[in-house]
């Protein structure tokens, strides 16, 4: 990413438990390799990275919900998203009253509505808010951002549009604001093809893990982008039906011929949902169908095509084995949901080993 970016600063987007990927081992590598800043999105999530030790800036995207959420912001040392111009009375009046603003100010990074039209402050709020923000003590200008709605669409128009809207707001932003505040309007796939949108900063998710949404729209690949995650099971049964026999719930599917079918305890229990079922996984690199439903605790495979399959083996739901890969947008497609819900999908339950290539070290 510093390497697609050039200058810009980079924040890391660890939301959702890190898209599914475990925030708090995420976010601490992040930092080791010295990313700029991580952003979440509920304030409960800036309590969880601070007592994981991570140290840098945050971002709350989104903002406070309540006064509740104020405080963890202020006592977290994060910086809240203002996204309507009513926030900064409601926030002046709890410093105030709290006395947290007698203390330093409050960072407060704004954001702008240029078009997406799901959160952010009117354009024609900013003023007002750039002057509320400059005369009160209690806050600091620490950031302005927006969001585009069509970045990994190589021939949107909007996406010029939105840069033009955002161009003309950070015109209000004085020499001294924009050495000191971060502008940032791109997401991964801007952050990767739009120079135009990476201001002095950029804000990437999926990128981070090893997606950038573009690449299945458009089937164009990026250079250096590897997947992060994978899901793997050992095989803990092997059994041979005949043909014409019934697998699973409902007997659903039927064996076309005699047929070894492994099974994998890994089910929707766990977030591989029944959605995803009807595709493949590997097995001594060689795709195999999901066979029969999947169950909440297990789903069932047919192996009759792998020599020697026996109890034990790895079995990869996502990610590679050898020379073949699923990847999380075959997951996607096969499923009709988004790819980052692939990810966020996966339950707690799937216990996650953490593999540090970095210093060679091993977390479970």
């Amino acid at each position: 990413m510093r390497r697609a970016v050039g200058q810009a600063a980079v924040y890391g987007v660890v939301k959702a438990d890190a898209y599914g990927h475990g925030a708090p081992a995420v976010a601490l590598e992040l930092e080791r390799l010295g990313i700029d800043g991580l952003a979440v999105a509920r304030a409960a999530e800036l309590e969880e990275l601070r007592e994981a030790g991570c140290g840098g800036r945050l971002l709350l995207l989104g903002g406070p919900e309540s006064p509740e959420d104020l405080d963890r912001a202020v006592r977290w040392t994060a910086m809240p998203v203002l996204t309507r111009l009513d926030q900064l009375a409601a926030w002046r009046g709890w410093l105030r009253r709290s006395g947290a603003g007698r203390g330093p100010a409050l960072d407060v990074v704004v954001e702008l509505d240029t078009g997406m039209s799901r959160s952010g402050l009117q354009l024609s709020d900013w003023p007002a808010a750039l002057d509320d923000v400059r005369a009160a003590s209690e806050f600091r200008l620490a950031g302005l951002m927006s969001h585009l709605a069509e970045s990994e669409l190589a021939a949107s128009s909007f996406t010029g549009e939105q840069e033009r809207r955002f161009a003309a707001a950070v015109e209000l932003l004085d020499s001294s604001e924009r050495r000191s505040a971060p502008v940032h309007l791109a997401n991964s796939s801007a952050a990767l093809r739009r120079a135009s949108a990476r201001w002095t900063a950029v804000r990437v998710g999926g990128a981070l893990y090893g997606l950038d949404l573009a690449t299945l729209v458009d089937g164009s690949t990026v250079s250096g982008l590897r997947p992060v995650m994978s899901v793997k099971a050992p095989i803990v049964d092997v059994r041979h039906v005949p043909a014409g026999a019934g697998v699973g719930y409902r007997r659903t599917w039927r064996a076309p011929g005699a047929a070894r079918i492994a099974l994998v305890r890994v089910g929707y229990g766990d977030g591989f949902g029944t959605g995803l079922g009807g595709g493949e996984v590997l097995v001594r690199a060689v795709r195999c169908p999901i066979v029969g439903q999947i169950s909440m605790d297990s789903l069932t495979v047919d192996v009759t095509r792998v020599p020697d399959v026996a109890i034990g083996d790895e079995c990869v739901l996502l990610g590679e084995q050898r020379e073949q890969r699923i990847g999380v947008g075959e997951l996607a497609e096969r499923a009709g949901i988004a790819a980052y819900e692939v990810w966020c999908g996966l339950g707690l339950r799937l216990p996650r080993r953490v593999i540090n290539r970095g210093n060679g070290e091993v977390d479970s």
